[in-house]
């Protein structure tokens, strides 16, 4: 059975010295807009962001960090605020709540008890909550809010962020929090927001049409490994086109595409395996294209993106066969094995890592990893 090498994330976060208590491990997900009177759904999973904190019962306490979602609100001086965060029945989730003052993240409130903090504003700006799972815990909640009074008169549009202005007054959609299952993510500059009032994927704004358009991946790999012109939606007559499904590793849902046939790609019915970079005849009247060379990592990779975001690796697009003097991470997962390649730095050095789904960290391999077989676009398929 073949295994695939891809990346994850390294070393425990403890590692990384010199880290401010009160600050924040940076999120691949933007924080989600809280609004008086909310009550919605979320949820911490094992790819949730790792967010630091203090637990402020303990005197001495050192700071902590755990998986967790961020979320803000914009309060007034003397606001009585109460926010409450109820654990789904059957969840094994023990919700710890963290709030961060405006400008200098200084935690001001801490809740691991009784899942509700009450906090009485002494200045106006935008605060900034922590949902965590305390000891490792994963699980869906409800989260409301409410003591948010109205904005004063004449004050600052800008300390409501950018991106929510775009999502309330030019999208006309709702906010939610980015955690719960088959949501729209949607990029408004360096911002993410998430929604429900668009179908489930990946969408980046533009500002001039001031509209909104699919960031499709697999469509791209489509067009750039077989040299196609995708279609924007498969036609009712497909006799003359080139259908193509592709089952997506990261979701494991099938997606079809359709495509204007060229003189590699005649018109039929396909299947691409994005794992394998393969192309197969779906029917008789479909033939086999030779595919071009990959240029580049195949499908957005959220390990990947963690790596190098997180932890400063500056990730290979390819593993060599001399991996010697590199940072090798293996993630296992059902049949498949993902392994990435990347360049040490000071807080992950060179050598070879497994990841522990359990504790979440990446520990020592005890043997070497297999070697490439076959490598495409930095993934690596070991045989």
């Amino acid at each position: 059975m073949n295994s695939r090498i891809v990346l994850n994330r390294v070393v425990t976060i403890a590692a990384i010295a010199g880290m401010v208590a009160s600050a924040v491990v940076p999120s691949v997900l933007a924080a989600t807009l809280l609004q008086e009177g909310d009550n919605l759904s979320g949820f911490i999973r094992n790819t949730s962001p790792n967010l630091k904190y203090r637990n402020q019962s303990k005197r001495g306490a050192p700071t902590q960090t755990a998986r967790g979602e961020d979320y803000t609100f914009a309060a007034q001086r003397g606001d009585a605020i109460e926010i409450s965060v109820d654990a789904e029945d059957g969840s094994s989730l023990r919700p710890v709540l963290v709030l961060l003052a405006p400008g200098t993240g200084k935690q001001v409130a801490y809740d691991a008890t009784l899942g509700l903090l009450k906090y009485r504003v002494p200045t106006a700006g935008i605060y900034r909550l922590l949902v965590i799972g305390q000891n490792n815990t994963r699980g869906r909640y409800t989260l409301s809010i409410a003591g948010l009074s109205a904005p004063a008169t004449g004050q600052p549009v800008g300390q409501v962020p950018q991106a929510d202005q775009v999502m309330r007054d030019v999208l006309r959609l709702n906010i939610i929090g980015c955690g719960v299952p088959n949501v729209s993510r949607i990029k408004i500059g360096a911002e993410e927001r998430c929604t429900r009032d668009v179908d489930p994927g990946q969408y980046v704004y533009n500002e001039t049409s001031r509209s909104i358009s699919l960031i499709d991946p697999r469509r791209d790999l489509i067009a750039q490994r077989l040299q196609l012109t995708v279609l924007d939606r498969c036609p009712a007559s497909t006799t003359s086109i080139a259908r193509i499904a592709t089952l997506d590793p990261q979701d494991g849902r099938e997606y079809v595409y359709c495509a204007t046939p060229n003189r590699f790609v005649s018109a039929g019915n396909y299947r691409y395996d994005i794992g394998r970079d393969e192309l197969k005849p779906a029917d008789a009247t479909a033939q086999t294209p030779p595919l071009a060379q990959p240029t580049s990592t195949p499908i957005n990779d959220p390990r990947r993106t963690l790596l190098q975001d997180a932890y400063g690796l500056r990730v290979l697009d390819n593993c060599p066969p001399d991996r010697t003097n590199l940072v090798v991470a293996s993630f296992p997962e059902s049949s498949q094995t993902y392994i990435y390649c990347a360049t040490p730095n000071r807080v992950v050095t060179a050598g070879q890592y497994v990841y522990n789904p359990s504790t979440d960290k990446l520990a020592p391999a005890s043997k070497p990893a297999d070697a490439c077989t076959v490598s495409v676009g930095g993934i690596c398929l070991v045989k």
